[in-house]
């Protein structure tokens, strides 16, 4: 039992979870910033906009979980930086297109390659392959269940 804390609390898990993607993100935008100037901040929604093809700004928030305003605005300064670029939206002309240019998509190329290496760094020595698949399997798992039971709440 972790003092102060009683048997069978989720509070660990949670704390440990907090703690581990607090200290992976530093450690990848550190590495980020310094090699090709690109903060995680960047790079996060880049990737995704590079997964889902053209598409919009609520489609990039819903993937990383964060809000519309704030993701428009990351858009917004990965645009002006050059790597990537609104297009009218044609199936509905209140809303525009993301897509990545060809600068963004070589430097996202080159920051994935550091992503990979400093996660090799850091999780490789202690995860097998088949480790990493289940805890991917089983974090999905939790997302899941945390996003059904936050709909239901909005819900009622």
């Amino acid at each position: 039992m972790i003092k102060g804390i009683e048997t069978g609390s989720l509070y660990p898990l949670f704390s440990e979870l907090t703690r581990l993607e607090t200290e992976l993100w530093d450690a990848l935008d550190s590495r980020l910033r310094k090699e090709h100037g690109l903060p995680m901040s960047r790079f996060e929604p880049m990737a995704v906009v590079d997964r889902l093809g053209a598409c919009r700004v609520f489609d990039v928030a819903s993937a990383l979980a964060i809000t519309v305003g704030g993701t428009s605005k990351l858009i917004d300064r990965i645009e002006k930086a050059g790597h990537c670029r609104r297009r009218n939206n044609p199936d509905d002309r209140r809303s525009s297109l993301i897509e990545l240019t060809a600068d963004g998509r070589m430097l996202l190329e080159r920051a994935r390659k550091t992503v990979e290496a400093e996660l090799d760094l850091r999780l490789n020595p202690v995860l097998t392959e088949q480790d990493t698949h289940d805890l991917v399997e089983l974090l999905g798992r939790l997302r899941n269940a945390n996003r059904s039971t936050a709909a239901a709440e909005r819900a009622s």
